[in-house]
C-alpha cells in the first residue's frame, strides 16, 4: 500500500470523526434548544393561566365587595370606589354576614384605603388564604386571623393577615402606610357584634418571616419590649400613646416580591 493511499484513508477516518463529532454536537444543541422551547412554552402557559385566574378573581372580588356593601354595611354613604373616606363609623349587619358564613368574627376598616373587609377565622391557618367569604376559590383570599386566635380580639396581640394584591385590594395598602402615603396619624377600626374599637397605628416596618411576628400573648415585660421595639423599627414615627396595658393588633401582608412581610402595628384607644 503506497503512502498516498494510507494518507487518504487516514484523512477519511479523520473526516468521519470530525463529522461524527459535529453531528453529536448539533444533536446536543438541538436537544438544548428543544428543552428551552418546552420550558418557555410551559412558562407562557402558566403565566397566561395566572393572568386569566387573576382577572377572574379580580372581577369576583369586586362583585363580592359590591354585594357585601349593599347587603351588610348600613348607614354608609361612600361608594365602593371611594372606600373608607367617610369620617363616621359604619354599621355592620353581622346577622346577615353570619348567614353567608359563620366564620366571620369581625370587620376591619382603615380610612382612606381599600381596607374595608370582613375578618374570617378558619379551622386551619391556611383555609382562607385562597378562599373568599363564600368559601369559593379566589386568588385574593380573605382577611383572616389564625385558628388559635381568640375571636373576640382579647389576645394581647391579634394578628390579621391579608394578601398584597396588585389591583390595590385586600392588604396592599399596608405598603402605602409603611411608605408614609397616609401620614403619621392613622386609625384602624375593628367592628364586632359587641361594637367598634379604634386602634391607633403606632409602627410599620418590613421584616423577614419569623415566628416572633405572630406572638399573640406576652408577659408585661415582653409586651412593653415588643411595643418599644416595633416603634423603634418603624420607618414612620406615628402619633400614638405607649399604653402598655392596651391590646394591640398587627396587620401583615407580603412585600411586592413575596420575600419579606410588611407589618402595621396599632394600639387600642
Amino acid at each position: 500500500m503506497n503512502e498516498d493511499n494510507v494518507n487518504s484513508r487516514m484523512q477519511d477516518k479523520e473526516n468521519k470523526y470530525v463529522g461524527s463529532r459535529k453531528n453529536r454536537a448539533k444533536k446536543r444543541k438541538n436537544k438544548i434548544i428543544n428543552v428551552i422551547l418546552v420550558i418557555l412554552i410551559i412558562v407562557f402557559i402558566y403565566s397566561t393561566y395566572q393572568v386569566v385566574m387573576w382577572l377572574i378573581s379580580d372581577r369576583q372580588t369586586k362583585e363580592l365587595e359590591q354585594g357585601l356593601f349593599s347587603n351588610v354595611v348600613q348607614d354608609d354613604t361612600e361608594s365602593i370606589e371611594n372606600i373608607g373616606n367617610d369620617e363616621k363609623p359604619i354599621t355592620i349587619d353581622f346577622e346577615k354576614l353570619e348567614e353567608v358564613n359563620k366564620d366571620v368574627i369581625g370587620w376591619i376598616k382603615v380610612k382612606g384605603t381599600y381596607i374595608n373587609y370582613p375578618i374570617m377565622q378558619g379551622k386551619t391557618d391556611e383555609y382562607y388564604i385562597r378562599k373568599d367569604i363564600n368559601k369559593k376559590y379566589n386568588i385574593a383570599g380573605s382577611i383572616f386571623v389564625d385558628a388559635s386566635t381568640k375571636p373576640d380580639f382579647t389576645d394581647d396581640n391579634t394578628v390579621i393577615y391579608g394578601h398584597n394584591m396588585k389591583n390595590g385590594r385586600m392588604f396592599s395598602n399596608l405598603l402605602d402606610i409603611y411608605n408614609g402615603k397616609y401620614g403619621d396619624d392613622i386609625y384602624v377600626e375593628i367592628y364586632t357584634k359587641e361594637g367598634m374599637s379604634k386602634y391607633k397605628v403606632m409602627a410599620s416596618y418590613v421584616e423577614k418571616p419569623n415566628l416572633s411576628l405572630v406572638q399573640k400573648n406576652f408577659t408585661d415585660e415582653e409586651k412593653e419590649n415588643y411595643i418599644n421595639n416595633a416603634i423603634e423599627k418603624s420607618k414612620i414615627k406615628f402619633k400614638c400613646n405607649r399604653d402598655y396595658t392596651k391590646s394591640i393588633i398587627t396587620l401583615i401582608t407580603c412585600d411586592t416580591i413575596n420575600t419579606k412581610r410588611v407589618l402595621v402595628h396599632a394600639i387600642k384607644e
